[in-house]
């Protein structure tokens, strides 16, 4: 460039000069080109750049230890270059986990790999429920277990909550396995009433106990099944009935037995 006096100066084209700067992009020049003088204090060209506002970070949650992807990622654009982001405020409830911890606590926005990974652990503050019940009816044969500090998604083998029930026999179980969710955690087990037991009627004469009759045996009779004594007496020659004990035989598991007395015909 040649100027007022004749002389010729050298410019300095943008073009030439300008330069990428990593986070920023170019904006504007102060002058284009510049034309060199003899006035150093002329001689300046500022170049100016703006922070980018493409960027963009993702935010992983995950399992702890296992890495186990527990939500979708969030991916979050057009954020500024060098902005802080505080992990803490990207936590959300998962179903069945707490939090642990995050990775970083602090994430400085630069312009590639931007990633918060945030991990959870199970819940090991949950219970499950098992109640013991009758088939068909529902009634209650045994106070209901309940079991507490079980992790999330333990699977329960229901067979293992099995008991014995006095008169009863186990019929069925629902669920069969039972996998631990945040509520509703019941097992059901059901039985039925034992239909194998029996009763003994004896034939007495009363106050002496002597045998009048060969005993009757019943067998396959229903637990809790009522006998009514008196649907047992019968005809014996030469005496006369007297009295049964008991009047009514509730069927137990032990040994249930009903004594018929007689008296001597007068």
């Amino acid at each position: 460039a040649k100027s007022e006096d004749g002389n010729v100066y050298d410019e300095i084209k943008l073009a030439d000069v300008i330069m990428t700067i990593k986070g920023y992009n170019y904006d504007s020049v102060n002058v284009d080109p510049l034309v060199l003088s003899d006035n150093t204090v002329l001689n300046v060209m500022n170049i100016y750049y703006t922070k980018r506002t493409d960027l963009s970070y993702t935010v992983n949650y995950l399992e702890k230890d296992t890495n186990v992807v527990l939500n979708q990622s969030k991916e979050v654009n057009d954020v500024e270059f060098e902005t802080v982001i505080n992990g803490r405020n990207e936590i959300i409830d998962i179903t069945g986990y707490e939090f642990d911890s995050l990775n970083p606590e602090k994430l400085v926005i630069d312009v590639e790999n931007n990633v918060i990974n945030i991990y959870y652990t199970k819940r090991t503050d949950l219970g499950y429920t098992v109640n013991y019940l009758e088939k068909d009816t529902n009634v209650v044969l045994n106070q209901s277990k309940e079991v507490n500090n079980v992790k999330f998604e333990t699977v329960i083998n229901s067979e293992e909550e099995i008991i014995d029930i006095t008169g009863y026999e186990f019929d069925s179980l629902n669920p069969e396995k039972l996998v631990i969710d945040v509520e509703n955690n019941v097992i059901n087990i059901y039985y039925t009433k034992r239909t194998d037991l029996s009763y003994t009627v004896n034939y007495l004469e009363k106050d002496t106990n002597v045998v009048l009759n060969q005993s009757k045996e019943v067998n396959n009779v229903k637990f809790e099944t009522v006998i009514n004594g008196r649907n047992e007496v019968i005809t014996i020659d030469g005496y006369v009935f007297n009295s049964v004990n008991p009047e009514e035989l509730t069927i137990g598991t032990d040994s249930n037995v009903m004594n018929i007395y007689y008296t001597k015909r007068t």
